[in-house]
């Protein structure tokens, strides 16, 4: 690397971001105002006398804010600035107006860096990089303008401070040798198809919901604010509610539901790849919005994958990532740091988990619920709702007496999927992996090495000691794992042998 770039690559002095953000923080600000004012003064202009009048106040009060805000981004870009101190492994962001703000970050708690591009981005031509720690509940700081070079060198800097190799490599060289490297993934527009109209259902059906929801609202309150009467639209409503329209809509439903799922499979997973690197993961994607993302093995906490009865016979599988977070320790089901890879085959993802593991993980000894398990989730989800649905029938909502034989359809339904569930609910140990299997209609895969259990808890209800039966959580710092109503002798044999290998081992967690 020439002096000259090495002058131009050098972070030991403040630097600023590109000029243009100053356009970023500017249409940033602006849309957040619009967004927050936009409906109250529609109403306002829709309910004043004097609308004429007041929308030529209100212009004008919008060119003042405008140029406010445009000397608020411009002094905002000439206060921001950042570097590293490699001396005392520190990078350093100061920021802010009126208060100064410095923020420091420990350069060997940076958990993950992403360079991502929005579309505003993409049109001025600037890139943000956002640091993200394990430990903070958002995104530990954000560069919001900086050119697609100076983010790459800064995040190998960042992350790989012991590749020195890497650290001297020119952002060209290094852009060519990714460019001609070939993807160990590449989604192509069939397979997103086929992912849209194979996943996500419950996502895109709440989606759906909130949007529908949403929707009413607002019309309520157009029509209050306009004094439009609602009963007109309302007696349509009624009226037209019969078996064949219900029908139409539940179909037009479902059709919506495939259609947005299609949609939002393509906006996030738009040009999809994964490419090798010497110690790490490259994946990239995006139509809107570019993310670009640095997978390395050592900051991998669980390893998942998942796959339902339609993409079986795609042959697709949909595998998740998890890194250290401070959600997920504390709750299961948090997707801050997940990254997922949608659309590989069963030999793609054991490639991606050897490059991960070290290994391909296969299944070991296998654990096994008692069937406490699926009786009293047969007494949540079947007998409860319906003896409450019985009983309100009796004496509170005779109504419902007309829809007692919709008990039996809930009865089978309800009962097979709790049947998949005990079926699918397993726990798989061998000496080098933890493999947790469940699910009822997505059967997911949760993958752990021993070394990185951040906890062990094995629990024991009283009533459950004839039996012994008990439960096994273990704890991790990007999640937990659950297996319930397992032999308890042998999950305390377990526990004592993971916390052996725990001590004795001299892997790093992270």
């Amino acid at each position: 690397m020439s002096e000259a770039t090495n002058r131009e690559y050098d972070f030991s002095e403040p630097r600023k971001q590109s000029a243009a953000g100053i356009i970023i923080m500017f249409a940033n600000g602006f849309q957040k105002i619009v967004r927050a004012l936009a409906l109250p003064l529609i109403l306002i202009i829709v309910k004043s006398k004097d609308s004429g009048h007041l929308a030529m106040i209100l212009i004008v009060s919008l060119c003042l804010l405008t140029i406010v805000l445009a000397f608020y981004a411009y002094f905002s870009y000439q206060k921001f600035t950042f570097f590293l101190d490699e001396k005392k492994q520190e990078f350093i962001i100061n920021s802010g107006i009126f208060s100064k703000t410095s923020l420091t970050i420990q350069l060997n708690k940076i958990q993950q860096v992403n360079i991502n591009q929005n579309l505003l981005q993409q049109v001025v031509g600037v890139y943000s990089l956002e640091i993200d720690t394990a430990g903070s509940e958002k995104k530990e700081a954000t560069i919001k303008a900086i050119d697609h070079a100076t983010a790459t060198i800064l995040k190998q800097k960042l992350l790989s401070r012991d590749q020195v190799e890497e650290e001297n490599t020119s952002p060209e060289i290094s852009d060519k040798t990714v460019e001609i490297t070939s993807p160990l993934l590449k989604l192509s527009t069939n397979t997103l198809l086929k992912i849209g109209i194979t996943s996500n259902y419950g996502a895109s059906l709440l989606l759906l919901t909130g949007f529908i929801f949403g929707t009413l609202q607002l019309f309520k309150d157009y029509t209050d604010a306009l004094e439009i009467e609602r009963e007109q639209f309302t007696q349509m409503l009624n009226q037209g509610i019969t078996f064949f329209s219900m029908c139409f809509l539940a179909i037009f439903a479902i059709i919506i539901i495939l259609g947005t799922n299609i949609i939002r499979t393509f906006i996030k997973y738009f040009n999809f790849k994964i490419i090798k690197q010497k110690r790490a993961l490259a994946i990239s994607s995006g139509l809107f919005t570019h993310k670009n993302v640095l997978l390395t093995p050592n900051k991998v906490q669980l390893s998942a994958y998942s796959q339902n009865y339609f993409q079986k016979k795609f042959d697709l599988l949909n595998m998740k990532i998890k890194q250290a977070s401070f959600d997920s320790a504390d709750k299961e089901d948090s997707k801050k740091s997940d990254i997922e890879i949608p659309g590989c085959n069963e030999l793609e993802r054991d490639e991606v988990l050897n490059m991960i593991l070290g290994q391909v993980p296969v299944n070991g000894a296998e654990l096994k619920p008692n069937y406490r398990f699926i009786f009293l989730q047969t007494m949540i989800w079947i007998a409860f709702p319906i003896a409450v649905f019985v009983l309100l029938s009796t004496y509170a909502l005779p109504i419902l007496r007309n829809y007692l034989l919709i008990i039996i359809p809930y009865i089978m339904v309800v009962g097979v999927m709790l049947y998949f569930e005990f079926r699918r609910h397993r726990l798989y140990v061998d000496e080098n992996f933890i493999i947790k299997r469940s699910g009822i209609w997505d059967v997911e895969h949760e993958i752990i090495e021993p070394h990185k259990i951040q906890a062990i808890t094995a629990k024991q209800y009283f009533w459950h000691k004839a039996a012994d039966v008990g439960h096994l959580i273990i704890h991790t710092a990007a999640g937990v794992i659950h297996f319930k109503y397992g032999n308890y002798t042998h999950i305390k044999s377990l526990v004592n042998y993971w916390t052996y290998k725990i001590e004795v081992s001299k892997k790093d967690w992270m």
